[in-house]
């Protein structure tokens, strides 16, 4: 636990920043274990709170203004791309982009929170044209929100965290094989989501012309 303690001093935020840059782009990564590890960190002392939440919300932010930028700037033609990239296949930037019409900029503050929405909200405000200034202030606490819930469950069950921590570090070696094979296959699987989905819209674009 130590170690860990130390190593997080050390590039804890600026892991925690990459992490959340990387999970709302679209890369098959959470960040959420890594932020409730963060807050059973901060309750023994050495991290602090508002630098953790800080750090992963704006790694999430930034990612977001990637993809809300790029919608604004190259419209459908991004479709397939970010429905490719969906964690979830049921809840493509179209269904997303649906809500965010019906609900209006708010929709930005819970979507973290609501399964498949995380990393699509952002394409689809760009989609919608919701503006820039309205984007950042709503986007930007919602991150904070989904940043502080996940810090704080990891304060509350600190006792618990450290327990887990303390056994994982028994079997880094085999732990960090494994989470690079899923992360692998799970970026491989994507990726051949993304193709399908430009060969299927090929295929109808094709049959209506």
């Amino acid at each position: 636990m130590e170690q860990f303690t130390l190593v997080f001093e050390q590039h804890g935020y600026l892991l925690l920043f990459g992490l959340g840059f990387l999970e709302f782009i679209g890369a098959p990564i959470a960040g959420i274990p890594l932020l409730i590890a963060a807050g059973g960190l901060a309750a023994i002392g050495g991290v602090s709170v508002p630098a953790i939440v800080l750090a992963a919300a704006l790694g999430g932010l930034t990612a977001d203004v990637v993809w809300y930028s790029a919608a604004r700037l190259r419209g459908r033609s991004l479709v397939d791309t970010v429905c490719g990239l969906s964690s979830n296949p049921k809840s493509c930037v179209l269904s997303v982009e649906r809500r965010v019409a019906s609900v209006g900029p708010w929709y930005l503050l819970p979507a973290k929170f609501i399964p498949g929405a995380g990393n699509m909200v952002a394409a689809a405000s760009g989609f919608t044209g919701i503006s820039l200034g309205a984007f950042l202030i709503l986007d930007g606490l919602g991150l904070l929100a989904w940043a502080s819930v996940y810090t704080g469950v990891g304060w509350i069950f600190s006792a618990q965290v450290e327990e887990m921590v303390h056994w994982a570090s028994q079997f880094t070696i085999w732990l960090v094989a494994l989470a690079a094979l899923l992360i692998g296959s799970a970026g491989v699987w994507r990726v051949a989501k993304v193709r399908m989905h430009r060969v299927g819209h090929r295929a109808m674009e094709e049959a209506q012309g």
